[in-house]
């Protein structure tokens, strides 16, 4: 890939998530403006975009097209029933913004960078350009909503309509050409692909003229041989361990801050504390490709070669071959660093879930704090369980982001290139279905007092998904720990000890 290819590449990703992270924010403003003393509104057009992504996959699994993002928010002095009616015409379109985002978002990060990256260790390599990318995004998620919001504090909600508009319809020019000549300057991308089997066998035998319900009943069948695909791929463990997160509530979403707000936590401290986990965010790629780079060096790693079996050889100067390609320590930089990143969230999770227990605690019942009086008699103040809170909870998104970019790249490396949209479309599948599990444990438990279940589930799923990664990297490694090393850091901290005590 050259500097110009990826230079459109980015600047085509740049106005997708721009957009889409503009859209996403605004439209829960313009929804609070129509629909101003219900959160209804908006919980229903969420679960309604999940719901339809998730079958958008099953009935329509090849999603290519691209479709041009429309947002409207209606007349605010209209009747009810054509309020009702343009309600459900914003759903219709914001299905169709979620779907064309969603394909696009899936083809370019899953298929196109995959294809078009450089070889491993050179300039515009797969983490290189993994990494740019989730930047990109990460860094319109936490300008956009300031920038949107600043525009319709200073105006109104309906030239903040028109923004949003006029820019989603500006931009997609721009975005299209971008990405087109990023598409004619790669020979790789224009490059016709394998065809797989069942794919040639499913064209042969299906007459063009069939009906919706035979379609349908041909794409569900398609559907499940794509989970069949998804369960026997080696990277499936990742995959899915990565789209149960989504189930968690402790990040900075929608229904976090409502009940942040609803406890009495200021909306400027909520603010600045989104913001600065947008930043910790942010360094997460900066972080993956140097960890990725350090621990896929075997030399770092305590002179151990890495057998597929699940056991260690020693090295030697046979080992340390050209067989021992880049791509192979890329791989073991990228195992070993998720390890580090899911564990590092699930870490720092623990004073979370203690404050939010905390905080979510009747206040003529004991909470789990007051437990041990002498140990935490000084954590129960409101200033320090915001400190508690927001502090570990922005640091988590580190490590979540972290296994986030490790996860992606060994999907897209460990899939066969036939089948990586096939993968990445069930992968997302499942987390529309935990974004949908989310939001129904939030609608059952809706009460303030209730919030401390559901970061207790939260807290569970990321066991969950720590446990099923760190069995798998078990698996692929055959180990977890370098216990030779430290073993080795043991005596050398009794011998200087030793010497310190014999010198006295």
């Amino acid at each position: 890939m050259t500097r110009s290819q990826a230079w459109n590449l980015y600047t085509s990703h740049f106005l997708s998530t721009w957009n889409a992270r503009t859209y996403e924010f605004a439209a829960v403003i313009f929804m609070a403006s129509v629909y101003p003393d219900t959160l209804i509104a908006t919980s229903i057009r969420i679960s309604v975009l999940c719901a339809s992504v998730l079958w958008f996959f099953i009935v329509q699994p090849d999603n290519g097209d691209d479709v041009t993002p429309f947002s409207s928010s209606g007349s605010l002095g209209v009747s009810h029933v054509w309020r009702e009616a343009i309600f459900a015409l914003i759903i219709a379109t914001g299905i169709l913004e979620g779907l064309s985002a969603s394909g696009n978002m899936l083809s370019m990060e899953r298929d196109w960078v995959v294809t078009a990256a450089s070889p491993y260790g050179q300039r515009y390599d797969l983490t290189e350009l993994n990494s740019s990318m989730r930047r990109i995004d990460l860094i319109c998620k936490l300008i956009a909503p300031i920038a949107i919001s600043v525009a319709i504090s200073l105006t109104n909600i309906r030239i903040g309509v028109m923004i949003v508009g006029t820019m989603s319809t500006i931009s997609w020019t721009a975005e299209c050409w971008c990405a087109r000549r990023v598409w004619l300057q790669n020979p790789k991308l224009m490059a016709p692909k394998d065809v797989t089997d069942r794919d040639s066998q499913e064209t042969m035998t299906s007459p063009g003229h069939t009906g919706f319900f035979s379609r349908a009943g041909q794409n569900i069948r398609r559907y499940v041989a794509d989970f069949r695909m998804y369960f026997s791929s080696p990277v499936w463990i990742p995959s899915l361990s990565l789209a149960l997160l989504h189930i968690s509530a402790l990040a900075y979403n929608a229904t976090f801050m409502t009940y942040l707000l609803a406890v009495g936590f200021s909306l400027d401290l909520i603010t600045f504390a989104r913001a600065a986990g947008s930043v910790v965010e942010i360094s997460s790629t900066v972080v993956t490709p140097v960890g990725v780079k350090y621990l896929g060096n075997p030399k770092t790693q305590g002179h151990h070669s890495i057998s597929r079996d699940g056991e260690d050889e020693p090295a030697g100067p046979l080992l340390e071959t050209p067989q021992e390609t880049d791509g192979a320590k890329t791989e073991m930089g990228l195992e070993r660093l998720g390890l580090w990143g899911i564990s590092f969230q699930l870490i720092n999770l623990v004073p979370v879930v203690f404050a939010l227990w905390n905080l979510s605690s009747d206040p003529t019942t004991p909470s789990v704090l007051a437990v041990f009086p002498r140990f935490t008699g000084r954590l129960t103040s409101q200033p320090r369980l915001a400190f508690i809170l927001f502090f570990f909870l922005s640091i988590s998104r580190l490590g979540l982001w972290i296994y986030d970019l490790t996860t992606q790249q060994l999907t897209q490396s460990m899939t066969i290139a036939s089948q990586r949209s096939s993968f990445a479309g069930v992968e997302y599948s499942f987390v529309c279905m935990f974004e949908l599990a989310q939001h129904g444990v939030s609608i059952i438990l809706h009460r303030p007092d209730q919030f401390k279940w559901i970061a207790l589930i939260s807290f569970i799923s990321v066991i969950t998904s720590t446990t099923a990664y760190a069995r798998w990297v078990w698996k692929m490694r055959g180990h977890l720990v370098h216990w030779e090393k430290i073993g080795a850091v043991c005596e050398c901290v009794e011998l200087r000890a030793g010497r310190w005590r014999g010198g006295i």
